[in-house]
């Protein structure tokens, strides 16, 4: 699974999580991946999990749920 950095520039619309602390932001294609405002991941106050240049945001996969379990 691909991870995205503070600063890269978003190339799909969607859901991502914060990887360090699981926290869902919507972001469109064009935007600019910032820093967690749960976590503060991205900034010097952020998760201890966190180290800059590290993958910050991943994209979300929505779960079928029309498939059924079997």
């Amino acid at each position: 699974m691909s991870e995205y950095n503070k600063g890269d520039i978003v190339k799909e619309t969607g859901k991502y999580v914060c990887v360090p602390c699981g926290f869902h932001h919507e972001y469109k294609e064009g935007d600019i991946f910032g820093e967690c405002t749960s976590c503060l991941a991205g900034t010097n106050d952020g998760h201890e999990n966190y180290t800059d240049g590290t993958g910050l945001w991943e994209k979300e996969i929505p779960i079928d749920s029309t498939k059924e379990e079997k």
